[in-house]
């Protein structure tokens, strides 16, 4: 049902963390939560029409629509997907900060909501050219290479991330701004701008993400208290606290619900 497929190109390697196909089935449905992620998920659909309310997309076959592009904002609370009837999906996941080589306007501007529309004209002729041949991912990755482009701005941010992705090094954010040679209101404003969320939030979800790594990969099974220590958390009420934020279940029940999808390359809630 869902296919992940890493990028070909070097260049993209670095930006992209997988292509994902998703087919959908006449007269069935799938759903699932999805939870805070740092990366940006951009997808292409066709004879699909897509509601979305309270933190829901709602997916549904409809063969008077043509293609539809959806482009997913930055969000701290979980969403629920579900899809209905027979549809075909092609998803760009860009890394932190990737999308933001391959667009002239910012991505805040873009996605300023948990998921909307995405209006581009260059976008929207690409989303044309795909699902009518087996070579959609190499048309995509072409496209991708002619719209690359350097963005110092973008630059700057980029060097922060790895400071902030480091939960076992509380570096403060006004630090961090110094670090990459910028006053803390100018990385602030940046990094909202490009990223779609503050450098707090950011935080928060990295540590999250990070945790979620550490439990549901690792060959040991680890317990809370681990995590705690080794993820960055103040203490274990705090890791509560947090979890209950993000995934709306305390950590105990939040791993027993998780799914790990095509290997795992994705970790959903499955419905």
């Amino acid at each position: 049902m869902i296919k992940t497929i890493a990028p070909s190109s070097p260049i993209l390697k670095k930006y992209i963390e997988c292509f994902y196909i998703f087919e959908g089935k006449s007269k069935t449905s799938f759903s699932y939560v999805a939870f805070p992620h740092f990366n940006t998920g951009l997808s292409f659909f066709k004879g699909a029409s897509i509601h979305r309310q309270n933190w829901s997309l709602q997916i549904s076959e409809n063969t008077d629509v043509g293609i539809h592009i959806e482009i997913l904002g930055k969000y701290t609370t979980p969403v629920f997907v579900e899809y209905k009837g027979q549809l075909k999906e092609i998803s760009i996941v860009f890394k932190p900060l990737g999308l933001n080589r391959f667009f002239k306007d910012n991505y805040l501007s873009m996605a300023p909501k948990f998921s909307q529309e995405l209006k581009n004209d260059v976008w929207r002729h690409l989303g044309e050219s795909l699902f009518s041949s087996d070579d959609d991912i190499s048309i995509i990755e072409s496209f991708l290479l002619s719209q690359f482009w350097d963005n110092q701005e973008v630059s700057n941010i980029e060097n922060s991330l790895t400071l902030l992705e480091n939960s076992n090094e509380q570096i403060s954010i006004s630090d961090i701004a110094i670090k990459v040679g910028l006053n803390l209101k100018t990385f602030q404003r940046h990094f909202q701008k490009h990223m779609g969320c503050s450098p707090v939030d950011y935080r928060r979800i990295c540590r999250f993400r990070s945790s979620l790594t550490n439990k549901l990969n690792n060959t040991q099974l680890k317990n809370l208290t681990e995590i705690t220590y080794e993820e960055g958390y103040y203490d274990q009420s705090y890791l509560i606290k947090e979890f209950r934020k993000i995934t709306n279940h305390n950590p105990k029940d939040f791993f027993k619900s998780a799914s790990k999808v095509d290997g795992d390359k994705i970790i959903w809630e499955i419905k």
